[in-house]
């Protein structure tokens, strides 16, 4: 069994997620989605088939840049999206509320605490995830989510950060598999070919982090979630992803697990 992003019938997936999105936000009884737009692709393929499947295009766009942080072209990205589609977005600066929460937290402790690259990261994910709830439970609408399989696999994300969401609607397609449907759906080529990139500190880029592309990924991730790899059959190298896919695969799998409960009989 292999893997070719290429070979999926992506008219009838648009058409299924379409109606999997209208389907959710009416049996919420929510006025709409609130969704965050990076400027990358996967936020941007959310929006566009969000648009497609709402009515009245009840949507709002929340544009939360970390400036120093977020690349100037990212942020015009997802501003020129939002027009494209014509739905409302706000751009909400994130700096001040992270510089509150650290002066907070910091300000507890004696002594100098170490800063953590990772747990200041996470910390920007958690403080977006609040600002698109906010606006949830103040407009009666509901959060999309825009992860793919590839970084729900590999736990490429961040625990009630980005992954605190009430609908996922692409998470069931690689990340190849969301290029693909990109430019079905008329997404530029910019970003479609952009690095892809949480940009939770300086030049962050996905691949770069996980140290491997998403072409050398999907295919090993599509055999491990099917059981069909031969590791004999492997490359030297693909042994090394297939590893490394394996082990990110195990250690984050409590991410997508609800909360352990302690059950008293």
């Amino acid at each position: 069994m292999s893997y070719n992003p290429n070979n999926y019938d992506y008219s009838g997936i648009i058409e299924k997620i379409g109606k999997f999105i209208l389907n959710k936000t009416l049996e919420s009884n929510s006025n709409g989605i609130v969704i965050g737009l990076s400027g990358g692709i996967d936020s941007s393929v959310c929006l566009a088939l969000a648009a497609k499947s709402l009515p009245n295009h009840n949507i709002i766009g929340l544009i939360m840049p970390m400036n120093g942080i977020t690349p100037e072209d990212d942020e015009m990205d997802a501003v020129n999206l939002a027009n494209k589609y014509n739905i409302e977005y706000r751009t909400i600066p994130i700096n001040n509320i992270e510089d509150s929460f650290k002066a907070e937290i910091y300000q507890s402790y004696s002594n100098e605490l170490n800063e953590n690259k990772v747990a200041q990261g996470n910390l920007l994910a958690r403080i977006r995830m609040s600002i698109l709830y906010y606006h949830a439970n103040l407009l009666n609408r509901i959060v999309i989510g825009t992860g793919d399989k590839s970084e729900a696999m590999l736990g490429y994300f961040t625990k009630y950060g980005d992954g605190g969401v009430d609908i996922a609607p692409i998470a069931d397609l690689y990340k190849t598999q969301v290029r693909v449907i990109a430019k079905e759906l008329g997404i530029s080529n910019k970003i479609i070919n952009k690095k892809s990139g949480p940009r939770l500190w300086i030049d962050h880029d996905a691949e770069d982090e996980l140290n491997m592309t998403y072409d050398e990924i999907d295919p090993i991730l599509f055999q491990y979630s099917n059981n069909k790899i031969n590791e004999d059959s492997l490359s030297q190298e693909q042994k090394i992803i297939f590893n490394n896919i394996k082990d990110r695969n195990v250690r984050n799998n409590h991410k997508s697990r609800m909360p352990e409960i302690c059950i008293l009989d």
